[in-house]
């Protein structure tokens, strides 16, 4: 009879820790979700910022400024006591010359197209001429710089108030040769860039 009385009460105590255990535990539970709701309630919130920028008005580029590009010969100087075709460029330091454009037979699937070109220096300084400062351009912008010959002598620096003449044969694509073709002039100044529309003979 004791000994039942004693196990009741084993039990109860029992009982009773664990009751006390599991309601301290619940307590820190929501201690702990309490605080953490609170922390997240009184966090600052991020005020979105606006992401419009200020306008930029472009400052227009000067049209007589040499980067914008090559100028173009729309009215070509006919050359003194050149031909028909003839064209004279002025340069402030040199004059091109072109005198006669033929085109020549066929070769395979490209065209030799021959100039006659002069450059006069007439300034007080030497200037350069090379075959990268003339190239053709098609009537579709295609660019053609090869050139299958050349007149011995005429690249190569001018001393001032000299010059160089000289026939350069370019070869074109034939089906390039439809709708004319261009001399693209660009020296070693930037400036001094020019587009001149050919008559071929």
């Amino acid at each position: 009879m004791l000994k039942m009385l004693y196990d009741k009460r084993i039990v109860t105590i029992v009982s009773m820790f664990l009751l006390l255990t599991l309601a301290a535990c619940g307590g820190t539970t929501q201690s702990t979700s309490t605080s953490t709701l609170s922390a997240q309630t009184t966090a600052p919130v991020a005020t979105p910022t606006s992401t419009k920028s200020n306008t930029v008005t472009a400052t227009p580029v000067p049209q007589n400024n040499p980067s914008s590009g090559p100028m173009i010969i729309l009215t070509p100087t006919p050359a003194p006591g050149g031909g028909p075709g003839s064209q004279q460029v002025t340069f402030p330091d040199r004059i091109l010359i072109i005198g006669n454009v033929s085109q020549q037979s066929g070769v395979g699937n490209s065209t030799p197209v021959s100039l006659a070109l002069t450059i006069k220096n007439t300034s007080a300084k030497p200037i350069l001429n090379q075959a990268t400062f003339f190239q053709l351009v098609g009537s579709q912008g295609d660019i053609f710089g090869y050139q299958s010959s050349v007149t011995p002598g005429f690249y190569g620096t001018i001393p001032p108030n000299s010059s160089h003449n000289g026939t350069v044969v370019f070869l074109v694509p034939t089906g390039a040769m439809s709708g004319g073709l261009r001399l693209l002039y660009r020296s070693e100044i930037d400036a001094e860039t020019v587009f001149v529309r050919l008559q071929i003979s």
